[in-house]
């Protein structure tokens, strides 16, 4: 295709002939590609067809094929120095365009009277003769090669006709080497005058069919193989057909595998959210039950902080006792040291047991205040993880709400976004996990703080029970004081009464 465009767009616009032969400066026009040249013999209309045809397509100077005639009498040197020059410089041009776009090729010669080789340089440059560069220099005179160099660049010259005959393919024909020679063999045929006279057909078809372009050995081969293969690429549609159908049957039933699955997980889900919910509330009970034991832990504080002046004030008693009169005498001493002594130890185990009491009551409620924040940072963990949940199912593209959790058209929904987001199912998962876990870690708090609350719960019956051996004693302390106030005289007896009042 590029080398079809490259014919029909470049055609020969004008040809120029300088200082060669007996044209000084000549140029011919091009109409359509075609130039037309006319008059009597010897003008030099052969001349011309000489030096141009295919002179500036190739390069070669050999007299058979410079001649139209196929003669050698007449060289290229001769054409050169043809008045009698000493040493000349010429040059053969043509120009190529499009109308937007020009290209102009040619050849410098030079030749010396005493020398036999005629030196050549060939030229190939964008641009049109007379309009962008010249070939002449300030003094109307051929320039040199040098000279052209410095005009054109010495990338636009080239001193080999090899190298000239592939660029000039490459720029404006772009057949090939093998093509572009029997493009020249084709110019030649037909520039041969009086053609017509000994027309052979055949050689003139063959010579025509020569500048054809040879169909490549490789596409026949490639035909070849394409028929042979016609057959198995048929096998081979079969057997995609087959594939297709296979696949087709194939969806449909994981299809119905991948509802399933998404269904049993959206049941799972389901199950695991009304796990959550209830953990909730037994965690919300579990707090109320936390809450409840607090207070009662403090309505026993308060009474314990009552009972603890009790202790006290029965030394102060047992003081007042041992400084009255009664105590004084020494009848009843013994007894009254007796019961003193008894008296003692209960008030000592009273306070043994207050300070075993308060020692528990503190060491439970260390312990309920480190189930309530346990119980607190699990229910925080809980919703830390349902956030996550919901985030994540954000993240992942799955819009999710507590609307979306309604029975109605769940499957529709559960399958919709399953097929757009199977991958995302293993976070959904690893979130339920942790978020089992989390339940299981709540669980194990709302346990400790049951037993917290139990332990506070026997701390206040402890409690209970030591106030109830306190009241006992002082009962038994006042019974006693009372038999032995009756034994004693009225006087001892009225201050120990008054003492025992207060």
């Amino acid at each position: 295709m590029i080398e079809q465009r490259a014919v029909r767009r470049f055609a020969p616009t004008r040809a120029g002939i300088i200082n060669l032969w007996d044209y000084r400066d000549e140029e011919f026009s091009f109409v359509d590609g075609w130039l037309v040249l006319r008059g009597p013999n010897g003008p030099g209309k052969t001349k011309a067809l000489e030096v141009l045809f295919p002179f500036v397509l190739d390069g070669r100077i050999e007299p058979r094929r410079l001649n139209p005639f196929a003669s050698e009498d007449r060289t290229m040197k001769s054409n050169l120095l043809y008045r009698g020059q000493e040493v000349t410089h010429a040059y053969v041009w043509m120009e190529f365009g499009d109308g937007a776009q020009y290209v102009t090729v040619g050849i410098g010669l030079r030749a010396h009277r005493h020398v036999d080789r005629v030196t050549r340089w060939h030229f190939v440059v964008d641009g049109r003769v007379g309009v962008d560069f010249s070939l002449l220099d300030a003094d109307d005179r051929p320039l040199t090669r040098r000279d052209l160099i410095d005009r054109l660049g010495a990338e636009a010259v080239r001193d080999s006709a090899e190298d000239y005959r592939q660029l000039v393919d490459a720029r404006l024909f772009g057949l090939g080497p093998a093509r572009y020679e029997q493009l020249l063999d084709l110019v030649l045929t037909l520039r041969k005058p009086q053609l017509a006279k000994d027309l052979d057909p055949v050689e003139l078809s063959r010579t025509l069919q020569r500048g054809l372009r040879p169909v490549e050995d490789h596409l026949l081969v490639e035909a070849a193989r394409s028929f042979d293969d016609m057959e198995a690429v048929a096998r081979t549609l079969e057997g995609l057909v087959a594939a297709d159908a296979a696949t087709a049957s194939f969806l449909t039933v994981y299809s119905t595998y991948l509802r399933t699955h998404a269904r049993a997980a959206a049941d799972a889900l389901t199950a695991r959210r009304d796990a959550v919910a209830t953990r909730s509330t037994a965690l919300d009970d579990a707090r109320h039950a936390a809450d409840a034991a607090a207070k009662a832990q403090s309505a026993a504080d308060e009474r314990l902080r009552a009972v603890e002046g009790e202790p006290g004030r029965l030394r102060a008693h047992l003081d007042s006792l041992k400084a009255s009169a009664a105590y004084q005498s020494h009848e009843q001493l013994a007894d009254l040291q007796r019961h003193v002594h008894d008296l003692a130890e209960a008030a000592g185990r009273a306070d043994e047991a207050v300070v075993a009491e308060e020692s528990a009551a503190a060491r439970r409620r260390t312990e309920s205040e480190r189930a309530t924040v346990a119980a607190r940072d699990t229910r925080t963990a809980a919703d830390r993880l349902a956030a996550d949940l919901l985030l994540d199912a954000e993240a992942a593209g799955i819009t999710w709400s507590a609307d979306d959790a309604a029975p109605d058209d769940l499957a529709a929904r559960i399958t919709a976004r399953a097929a757009a987001r199977r991958d995302d199912v293993r976070a959904v998962r690893a979130q339920v996990a942790r978020h089992d876990q989390a339940d299981r870690d709540h669980t194990r708090a709302a346990a400790d703080a049951a037993g917290a609350t139990t332990a506070a719960a026997d701390a206040e019956q402890a409690e209970r029970r030591a106030e109830d051996a306190v009241a006992q004693a002082c009962a038994r302390l006042r019974a006693q004081l009372e038999q032995w106030a009756q034994a004693d005289a009225e006087g001892c007896l009225a201050g120990v009464r008054g003492a025992v009042t207060g």
